[in-house]
């Protein structure tokens, strides 16, 4: 059985295609109250950036994310999905032959499929662990969404640190009222900005901040796999890729095409992505599905 068979095998619960496009059509209520850290050590770390943004966790709720600490089953799901990341990312007796394992590439086939919902969940779900800390870094730069969704405006970041060796991340990273989740925006959109994720220089950013933050989890939010071609580059330098699928309109073809081009060794995980609530309770029950696993 190969790997998209055994992903299809189980069923995930995942909200309506259109959480992403109701975020940002939703701006942010306004200030939010901090959540609680969870080490002391937060406070040094806040010190690192400049700049912090305060996320709304009930507009967030209301949208279907999960935050820190919640006990819905969407949040129960992402506990299941992110064990396996967070043990081989930050444990030194796990893998330790895959290079930048600290660093995951949430992707997908095709746009629209609930990459980013995916990548800012993880984000929340590894944030709220004791010895855990996140990077969240927004590399969709043709459609970066991230800013939007969280609501808070960002004008410099990833691009801009790539391009420019005068731009120091600190400078560019934004903290956030949710102490072990920091935030790198994708930055202004110019001409040139996919060749440049796909060049040396992107590489020898990953590799940088993997040496840097060897105790963070540091998730990249990227492309589609068939829609764009910096993706396939990032792949073949970060510890793991989640592949996100939708369920019921993304095609066995176009699957196996991404997974192809990615490699299947490595897949770290498939998350099957809006499925439909009757479905998934007709044949599992009130406890939803999901795939995780290396091939």
């Amino acid at each position: 059985m190969n790997i998209i068979e055994r992903a299809g095998s189980q069923l995930g619960l995942k909200p309506s295609k259109s959480t992403i496009e109701r975020a940002i059509e939703k701006p942010n209520a306004g200030p939010a109250s901090p959540v609680a850290p969870t080490e002391a050590g937060a406070e040094a770390r806040r010190r690192e950036t400049r700049r912090q943004i305060a996320i709304d966790p009930e507009r967030l709720r209301a949208l279907g994310f999960t935050m820190p600490g919640d006990q819905s089953p969407t949040a129960e799901e992402f506990r299941l999905i992110k064990r396996p990341l967070v043990n081989a990312a930050l444990h030194s007796d796990v893998q330790t032959n895959i290079r930048n394992r600290n660093i995951l590439m949430v992707t997908s086939a095709r746009p629209s499929e609930g990459k980013t919902f995916v990548a800012i969940n993880l984000a929340f779900s590894i944030a709220s662990e004791h010895d855990a800390h996140v990077l969240l870094v927004d590399g969709d730069v043709a459609r970066p969404t991230i800013p939007a969704v969280l609501g808070f405006d960002a004008d410099k970041g990833l691009i801009d640190v790539v391009s420019d060796d005068s731009v120091d991340l600190s400078e560019v990273m934004i903290r956030t009222n949710i102490p072990n989740l920091t935030i790198l925006p994708a930055g202004r959109v110019r001409p040139g900005s996919s060749e440049l994720l796909a060049s040396a220089r992107m590489v020898r950013f990953i590799d940088d901040i993997a040496k840097r933050y060897p105790d963070r989890v540091i998730i990249f939010d990227s492309p589609p796999v068939l829609a764009r071609s910096e993706p396939l580059v990032l792949a073949k330098h970060v510890g793991q890729v989640v592949f996100v699928v939708e369920a019921e309109r993304t095609s066995r073809t176009a699957i196996d095409e991404a997974i192809g081009l990615i490699g299947a060794e490595r897949i770290g995980g498939i998350v099957l992505n809006k499925a439909p609530l009757v479905a998934v309770q007709d044949r599992f029950g009130e406890h939803y599905g999901y795939y995780y696993g290396r091939s």
